[in-house]
């Protein structure tokens, strides 16, 4: 266990401040600290080896004849002469009792301004229904207007008789042309002008290893911060906690390094004729519908160019 701090405690009774906690009586009044007490530090005052001897053995206990407080040692009330039994509570139990009590005081405190604020809410309620009202006005008035405009938007129904048309209609025109193209694979049908050895794609190549130099977060060293534990006599124990240091090191490691390696493969240089849909004037009529008829189809030659019958289509 580690040293012992002097706690202090409030009496009660007279408000008496700041009393040292190996005192059992109020200075000013003689009353014994009670229930109510509770021990607090104000600053670090070590007790003395005297002090000590009776000090940190244990919690007091509360005597449940008379309600005074007696030391962990004691297996008879100081005041009344009662025998130590069951229904005598320790100090850190009192406590959660007495921290229980004084939350639910606190909270009970409030039921006044709880009716003021039941008003306010029936006032609130009062002014939140007229303006319920000014909007259901509102929409209302709203969906009159949309109802209204529906009905002049409606569509009516008339009859008309047609007496002439006219129609029109796209030909597609398909033209085959002789195209320069590459590609990595030769395609059918294509005559082949040349090949070249070109970059395909690159992939990483390993050629070694390399030093470089980082910035780590880590322990550095320790200091101690001390803590303080409530015993319930009184005093408080001081406990001595190592806490770790952090900082950036500047540390060193090895890195893999690669380059990237040129993959060759062969490229195709070639012609191959192409043919493609274009849209190509507007044949036009009138008097009748355009329905059964098909449009013409044609095939335009590249000029000073001679299309392969096999690739040649018929209109």
């Amino acid at each position: 266990m580690g040293k012992l701090v002097m706690g202090y405690w409030d009496c009660p009774y007279c408000s008496t401040k700041h009393i040292e906690g190996t005192r059992r009586e109020c200075p000013s009044c003689g009353k014994p600290r009670g229930q109510e007490v509770k021990f607090y530090m104000d600053g670090v005052r070590y007790l003395s080896e005297e002090e000590s001897q009776t000090k940190g053995k244990g919690a007091d206990w509360l005597c449940d004849h008379c309600g005074n407080y007696n030391s962990a040692l004691n297996t008879r009330c100081s005041s009344c002469g009662a025998e130590r039994g069951a229904k005598d509570k320790g100090y850190f139990d009192v406590r959660k009792e007495q921290d229980a009590r004084n939350a639910r005081n606190a909270s009970g405190t409030g039921t006044a301004a709880d009716g003021q604020k039941g008003g306010q809410g029936n006032r609130k309620r009062g002014h939140s229904f007229g303006a319920w009202k000014i909007v259901l006005i509102g929409m209302l008035v709203i969906a009159a207007i949309i109802g209204l405009t529906a009905i002049i938007a409606m569509p009516k129904k008339r009859t008309v008789t047609v007496k002439d048309m006219t129609w029109k209609t796209n030909v597609d025109v398909e033209k085959y042309l002789l195209c320069d193209e590459d590609d990595w694979e030769l395609p059918e049908g294509a005559t082949l002008k040349t090949t070249k050895q070109e970059v395909h794609h690159t992939e990483q190549e390993y050629v070694g290893e390399r030093e470089e130099t980082y910035d780590s977060y880590e322990v550095i060293g320790s200091h101690v911060e001390y803590s303080y534990e409530d015993n319930g006599d009184g005093t408080f124990s001081e406990v001595a906690n190592d806490v770790d240091d952090y900082g950036y090191v500047t540390r060193t490691r090895s890195v893999p390094v690669y380059r990237d390696k040129p993959i060759y493969r062969t490229k195709y240089y070639y012609t191959i004729w192409r043919g493609g849909g274009e849209k190509e004037g507007e044949p036009r009529g009138g008097g009748g519908s355009p329905k059964g008829r098909s449009p013409p189809r044609a095939v335009e030659r590249h000029r000073n160019t001679q299309i392969p019958s096999s690739q040649t289509r018929r209109g």
